[in-house]
């Protein structure tokens, strides 16, 4: 005679929107810092993010926004991502993305996205805030992952986290998508899929010896008409 065994083994499916899913997701990886300037189409993910854990970190213009993830990413070996609106602060943040990626930083950037579906959700006509975020990305030469529908947005999602291995990627986000419900069981995608919390991050870079950066001070003080030369 064989049992069943008990139901409270598997957490209960429920209806959830797919921000809140992707949400858990993003802090299923490890994540606990974003960077960002909020808009109307990421709010409810941010706050979604804020309710699991993630400290969400507002700037006051999103080039900062998308530098901040960058230098985060750098300094601690982890991923670092900026959350964008789309339209005029989608234009907005074109700077810090192409040096974020010529960077070669681990860093996603997460940009709200016109709903792509009609008629309008709003029901007040075509979007005033819509851009061709896609196209500026492609143009300039940034991998970006598109959510076409919620039910496999937790798939794209986890599909831009892995190409992060290789450096900047986008994900874009269309408001239908991020409020599209999905059966969910509390239990993060990268979970479920057997990689830990360690799965993103990278040795952080090593400090440079207190001995070297006396002797290079020690040549500025002497140094009449100093030259320098910095990069990554």
């Amino acid at each position: 005679m064989t049992t069943s065994p008990p139901a409270s083994l598997f957490p209960a499916l429920r209806e959830v929107p797919a921000y809140e899913a992707l949400a858990h997701d993003i802090k299923g990886v490890g994540v606990t810092m974003t960077f960002g300037l909020m808009s109307d189409c990421t709010a409810l993910l941010v706050t979604a993010l804020d309710g699991a854990g993630v400290r969400f970190q507002g700037t006051r213009h999103e080039n900062n926004a998308i530098s901040m993830a960058e230098g985060y990413a750098t300094s601690s070996g982890k991923l670092g991502i900026a959350i964008i609106g789309r339209g005029p602060a989608a234009a907005n943040s074109v700077h810090g993305a192409v040096y974020a990626a010529r960077s070669g930083a681990r860093v996603l950037i997460i940009y709200g996205h016109t709903p792509n579906s009609v008629p309008p959700p709003n029901g007040f006509g075509p979007d005033t805030k819509a851009f061709n975020t896609l196209g500026m990305l492609q143009v300039a030469g940034i991998p970006a992952f598109v959510a076409t529908d919620a039910s496999t947005a937790r798939q794209t999602l986890a599909n831009a986290l892995a190409a992060t291995a290789h450096g900047t990627v986008a994900l874009l986000l269309p408001m239908n998508v991020q409020f599209g419900s999905i059966p969910f069981n509390g239990e993060p995608w990268a979970q479920a899929a057997g990689t830990g919390a360690g799965a993103l991050a990278k040795p952080a870079q090593k400090p440079a010896r207190a001995a070297a950066v006396d002797a290079a001070v020690g040549l500025l003080k002497k140094s009449r008409k100093p030259l320098l030369v910095a990069g990554l």
